[in-house]
């Protein structure tokens, strides 16, 4: 047991003896470092809040801990010093606080014999040192609807990658900050508008909004124009590829080649194997065409999946009800069958009570003439035969009451059943009907899918020239109508496409990755895009600690993000992205920390996680609690809703994700496997997969009853986030290596971004 008392007094005797404690300036600091973490209004422990001096004094569950004027005898000094059996903080706490100093200890007698009198708190600037160079993890990921860009943050910078040429594309700065930063400390959260043109950023009390500004292509400085490719190159890849070559480029680091061949491709080769390297083929909107018409595939499904559901539990109930009516049917035939012999048991009773009660009669006629022991004995008897009879009457009676309600209610059950089966009835006619409708939406969207997948592989215009960019990662072509189209060779999406009424003999790529047609007036918007900072919304007051997350309502005019003083108060401040004005303030939503929020589809809800180990639904109109899930052990750190908004997900720290049915408000499904936190997650598009990132070092992903799709494993580090493009085509992933990761829908990875 360590021993104080000695420095004690070397301290009261010369550095204690000062002007007078003031709480809030000289004590608290270090309470709150080593002792409220666990003594607080969310963290009770022993019934003790220790935040205030009047909680102090109220004390917990040993009394107070405080005695003003004695700060021998207060419970609060004997712990710190480890006396009488007390020891506080208890060695190996889970909140890292340490023991008291003996200076601290000092400080705390000398406040508590002054008469440990409160103060007002004063507010202190918060002064951020500068991040040192190692400090660098990825705690937000987040990913245009398009799934073209994805976002992450890193230590206090934000990059801006393109997921098509799989190229750093930007990185997103603030002029007011030093070294290319975003923020002056971590950046906590990240959201893109639903349009893509706008990108949310969360740090220490503060949330800046950034636009989307693209710059005018610059196709007048240094232009330049691909080189043909040789007569002897084009003649082996025509035979190669069995086509004829209508137009070829060499890229400028002479290792590819582009053709636009006869059959309505453009295809990139290897210069030096001659070997095919990508076709591409598709436009920009039929691209987004595709996706939309997938989309809706995704979602027809879905609600097709739901219905029969549905239908099943509607089923189940009706098995359950066709039990319940059989046995209502039983009743009324058994008890219509013993009715009629209770109701015959009846007369027999009266008559037999009516023949009783003359004998008492006749009895007692006769004992009124004349008192005589044997006629009041006879009397007696008389007596106890007609409360024999009277009773059996009332038996008789009861039993025909007892029959006749028994088939009264179950006639009711009938009835009641009946009408049951007949709503259910219609409940599955609907969703059949509803089933119906969706799988025609289905069909219909499968069916043009199939007519733009089919086009494609068909030549409409033919390409009159073609060009790489002066990088060789993107390549143009021109069609015979004058189409100008740019694809990304390394994925071969489409990137750009302007419309065109003319020939054109010339494609000219610009240093900018734009290119310029000539005899065509029209140039591509392949610039690098750029991101400027709108608003800043740091006014004081507004956010208590770090904005953990932000998240754009689905017509991104409203921005919710989600924060507070951790062990204190979760908030959630809704904003107005036109003016950064607060519309709404739900200040201790939670009981500690939000970490995560998601508005639903219809943009009427908002559903919010937190430290405090809650996730919570709201009705944004009204501010009215909707929903209270209590499924988690630790904390809740991320929280999805499902595409048809019937089915909320939620992360928790405790290593499980919790699905919940919002119809009935229950769980639905608690899915284990994961064996530390689960940090965040995303459902993929339309469908019931949830992608999730996880401190186990694995990208998984799950279907929310709890099915397994796939598991991308030995991954280096503690992932922090992770997303996906709405097909499941491309799997983004970040944490605390500071890569960032892609992988395809088979869990191959793609590329690994560095900060460089």
């Amino acid at each position: 047991m360590m021993k104080y008392l000695p420095l004690l007094v070397l301290f009261s005797t010369s550095t204690v003896m000062a002007a007078e404690r003031d709480f809030y300036r000289d004590v608290y600091p270090f309470l709150k470092t080593n002792c409220i973490s666990c003594h607080n209004k969310t963290t009770t422990k022993a019934d003790l809040n220790m935040e205030t001096p009047e909680l102090m004094l109220q004390g917990g569950d040993s009394g107070s801990s405080i005695v003003p004027g004695k700060s021998e005898e207060s419970l609060i000094v004997k712990a710190s010093l480890h006396q009488e059996d007390m020891e506080m903080p208890p060695p190996n706490n889970k909140a890292g606080a340490v023991n008291l100093s003996p200076m601290e200890i000092a400080i705390l007698k000398e406040w508590i014999d002054q008469g440990a009198k409160s103060s007002v708190p004063q507010e202190r600037e918060v002064v951020l040192k500068a991040l040192a160079a190692s400090v660098d993890p990825i705690y937000s990921v987040t990913m245009t609807k398009d799934g073209r860009y994805v976002a992450c943050g890193r230590s206090n910078h934000i990059f801006l990658y393109d997921l098509a040429t799989r190229q750093l594309v930007s990185q997103i700065s603030d002029p007011v900050e030093k070294n290319g930063a975003a923020h002056r400390a971590l950046v906590q959260s990240l959201s893109f508008s639903p349009d893509g043109t706008r990108l949310a950023s969360g740090s220490f009390r503060e949330v800046k909004i950034w636009k989307l500004e693209t710059p005018k292509p610059t196709a007048n400085a240094q232009e330049t124009v691909s080189e043909p490719a040789s007569s002897d190159l084009i003649q082996k890849i025509a035979a190669a590829g069995k086509v004829t070559v209508l137009c070829s480029a060499m890229s400028f680091n002479g290792k590819q080649i582009v053709t636009g061949c006869n059959d309505g491709s453009v295809r990139v080769w290897d210069a030096a194997t001659l070997k095919p390297v990508i076709e591409l083929r598709g436009s920009v909107t039929s691209t987004q065409k595709m996706a939309e018409l997938d989309w809706t595939i995704a979602a027809q499904i879905l609600e097709q999946s739901f219905q029969k559901s549905e239908i099943a539990r509607i089923e189940a109930q009706d098995k359950a009800l066709d039990v319940l009516l059989g046995k209502a049917k039983e009743a009324i035939v058994t008890m219509s069958k013993v009715l009629p012999e209770k109701q015959k048991a009846v007369p027999l009773t009266t008559e037999a009570k009516t023949a009783a009660q003359k004998a008492v009669d006749e009895v007692e006629a006769k004992l009124a003439d004349a008192k005589d022991a044997a006629v009041e004995k006879e009397l007696k008897a008389a007596q106890d035969k007609l409360i024999t009879a009277k009773m059996a009457e009332v038996s008789a009676l009861a039993a025909v009451s007892a029959a006749q309600s028994n088939v009264k209610d179950a006639e009711d059950d009938v009835n009641r059943i009946t009408l049951s089966k007949t709503v259910n009835a219609k409940a599955i006619a609907a969703a059949n009907a509803a089933i119906t409708t969706a799988k025609a939406v289905q069909d219909k969207a499968a069916a043009d899918l199939a007519v733009i997948k089919q086009a494609l592989t068909k030549s409409t215009a033919n390409p009159v020239a073609v060009s790489f960019s002066n990088d060789a990662q993107r390549v143009a072509s021109v069609l015979e109508d004058g189409a100008l189209r740019v694809w990304a060779v390394v994925s071969g999406k489409p990137l750009e496409e302007a419309a065109g009424n003319s020939a054109t003999t010339k494609i000219i790529a610009a240093p900018d990755g734009s290119f310029l047609a000539t005899k065509v007036v029209r140039q591509t918007t392949g610039t690098t895009p750029r991101w400027v900072l709108e608003r800043k919304i740091d006014q004081k007051g507004i956010f208590a600690d770090r904005v953990n997350a932000v998240r754009f309502s689905p017509d991104g005019k409203t921005l919710a993000t989600g924060g507070g003083e951790p062990s204190r108060s979760g908030d959630v401040i809704l904003l107005d992205v036109a003016t950064g004005k607060a519309t709404q303030k739900w200040k201790e939503k939670h009981a500690d920390a939000v970490l995560c929020l998601d508005f639903s589809p219809d943009g009427k809800r908002l559903a919010t996680g937190a430290a405090d180990k809650i996730a919570r639904v709201t009705e944004i109109a009204s501010g009215k609690q909707l929903n209270l899930f209590e499924g988690h052990t630790h904390h809740v750190m991320g929280v999805a809703f499902r595409n048809d908004g019937r089915v909320l997900a939620t992360a928790g720290a405790e290593g499980t994700v919790v699905t919940w049915d919002m119809i009935i408000g229950e769980r639905k499904k608690k899915i284990e496997g994961w064996t530390k936190e689960v940090t965040s997650l995303q459902f993929i598009g339309a469908t019931n997969q949830i992608v999730t990132s996880a401190g186990d070092n694995r990208v998984r992903i799950v279907t929310d009853d709890g099915g397994e799709v796939r598991s991308i494993a030995n991954i280096p580090d503690y992932m922090q986030a992770a997303v996906s493009e709405a097909n499941g085509s491309t799997i983004v992933g970040g944490g605390e290596d500071s890569l960032l990761r892609m992988w395809d829908a088979s869990g191959k990875e793609l590329v690994a971004f560095g900060k460089k």
